[in-house]
């Protein structure tokens, strides 16, 4: 298996001499930082595909606007600054695992559907926003929201991972070690307490598991009875 190195924002800031006090804001994706990094990827490093972790469709768009427009990707690399979401279609995804020409560079910008669902083998860099999007409910308005959050450190882990599949490879992490060892949750929120519950409900039932409360609250991480509450109600109306 071949190893992965990674550095944290602090050293990538350093290294590419960039204003750490200008640059450093970790809730907000810094583009011009990123852009920034692929460049100095591009033009510093050898051979090999750049995959970037991006949280949604329209930072992607953002990213790839901003590296086609620069002087770095212009012209014939700029086809292959490649898209990679679950809403493109089966033909657009199948790019992503071609070979560009000769000293052309591919840069893919993904969601976290690279993360486990696709291998690319040729993607030898990653570049980690370290954030993503998931849907969220909330149980007093009875709503689904998609929100932006931090990942997981096993998240970032899986992440990290994409790199060096054939050969060693690097990760750039656009987060501290700080954030890493002491901000970000072990694991994901669990499905079960960021979605609604009736269709899990409706389940329990048609299988006869017994009463729904009292099941679901012998999970190891059991939604709010709130939560389970509000499920019931919404089924019986």
């Amino acid at each position: 298996m071949s190893c992965t190195f990674f550095y944290y924002v602090s050293v990538l800031a350093e290294n590419l001499q960039l204003s750490t006090q200008k640059r450093l804001n970790e809730d907000v994706i810094d583009f011009d930082l990123l852009e920034d990094l692929i460049c100095y990827i591009d033009e510093n490093c050898p051979s090999g595909a750049v995959l970037v972790f991006l949280p949604g469709v329209a930072e992607i768009e953002m990213l790839i606007d901003r590296l086609s427009a620069s002087v770095r990707f212009k012209g014939a690399s700029s086809d292959w600054i490649l898209p990679l979401h679950s809403m493109l279609s089966p033909t657009d995804q199948r790019k992503v695992f071609q070979s560009p020409p000769e000293n052309i560079r591919k840069v893919i910008l993904a969601t976290d559907i690279a993360e486990t669902s696709i291998t690319i083998d040729d993607v030898v860099y990653v570049v980690d926003t370290g954030k993503h999007k998931e849907n969220r409910y909330n149980p007093q308005k009875k709503m689904s929201s998609i929100v932006e959050d931090w990942i997981s450190r096993a998240n970032a882990k899986q992440r990290r991972g994409r790199a060096g599949r054939v050969r060693p490879g690097l990760c750039f992490c656009l987060y501290t070690h700080h954030r890493f060892e002491k901000l970000m949750r072990p694991f994901q929120v669990p499905e079960m307490l960021r979605m609604p519950l009736t269709e899990l409900c409706l389940q329990i039932k048609s299988l006869h598991l017994g009463d729904i409360k009292s099941f679901l609250l012998k999970a190891v991480e059991p939604p709010k009875e709130e939560a389970i509450s509000s499920a019931i109600d919404l089924l019986f109306k």
